[in-house]
């Protein structure tokens, strides 16, 4: 049950910035990864040579570190600017041992996130700060 707290509320504050960054992203339902859709950027994107979603993926990774599977490996398109994103780049013993001082029927604090999966939460800000960049 702990898991299952920590990854909804990861997942949820994951989602929320990328959505704040202008990517369709529905929210987490369950698991421990995201589809993004980046097609509300597919002119900025195009501009910057990129037109489908591994082009995506491959710049993302070599211009910013994040990595993230083109939407192409799950059966969509591979001319869609879809992506799947996994949030679980964090210490998850950590988290656990963490999460285990709070009683499950509380929330999370709002700062345990960003201190107990900061890498995490880092990628999906870097992901929007990327998409930002000027062509």
């Amino acid at each position: 049950w702990h898991a299952r707290r920590i990854l909804s509320t990861l997942g949820n504050e994951f989602q929320r910035i990328l959505v704040e960054g202008g990517v369709r992203v529905h929210a987490p339902e369950g698991g421990f990864y995201l589809f993004l859709d980046f097609s509300p950027m597919a002119d900025a994107l195009s501009k910057r040579g990129i037109r489908d979603g591994v082009t995506l993926c491959e710049r993302l990774l070599q211009e910013s570190g994040v990595a993230i599977l083109p939407g192409s490996a799950f059966g969509r398109p591979p001319s869609e600017l879809s992506a799947r994103v996994a949030y679980v780049n964090f210490d998850g013993a950590k988290a656990l041992a963490a999460s285990e001082t709070i009683p499950l029927h509380q929330k999370l604090p709002g700062d345990f996130i960003s201190q107990i999966c900061s890498e995490t939460i880092g990628a999906s800000q870097e992901i929007v700060s990327w998409l930002s960049l000027e062509s």
